[in-house]
């Protein structure tokens, strides 16, 4: 499974707070990688270092500089589960619920879009969450994944 950072806030005491789509956020201990991975080290003597993070291209991992980063699904696997929020914007949440079935079943953008006759430029608009599919594309969408599509209305109480 791949998991996307959308955005990332550093804490004190070499800790950061990574936000993922889907809504989770996860603080990571950075510390922890001072004895493993010595370029980490630097962060000790340079606060300014430390706090010039930034999320890479596309969400898969942070970085400070072209010689220090941390993959997404480090984070993920590793980092401390501090809050759990349904994603706001709509759009997002869906983008990563089909990027999430779509790797899940193992099928590319291209490979979709052939099974279904949709558009791999429309797939990759509702991937990146800035398209606006109907009932009806998700329904194919659903369908072309071999899997059941679930709409339902939760209460927010």
């Amino acid at each position: 499974m791949h998991h996307k950072i959308e955005e990332v806030k550093v804490l004190p005491d070499y800790y950061i707070e990574t936000r993922f789509l889907g809504g989770a956020v996860k603080k990571y201990d950075v510390k922890k990688l001072f004895i493993e991975f010595p370029q980490f080290k630097r962060f000790e003597n340079n606060m300014e270092l430390f706090t010039d993070i930034q999320v890479d291209m596309g969400g898969y991992g942070v970085s400070w500089n072209d010689e220090l980063d941390l993959d997404a699904e480090t984070i993920w696997e590793d980092g401390i589960l501090i809050e759990q929020t349904p994603e706001s914007n709509i759009n997002k949440l869906l983008a990563y619920q089909l990027l999430m079935a779509r790797k899940s079943a193992n099928v590319t953008q291209k490979q979709l879009a052939e099974i279904t006759g949709i558009y791999q430029g429309d797939i990759s608009k509702i991937e990146r969450g800035i398209g606006n599919p109907s009932l009806m594309t998700l329904s194919r969408l659903a369908e072309g994944l071999e899997m059941q599509l679930d709409i339902k209305f939760v209460s927010r109480g």
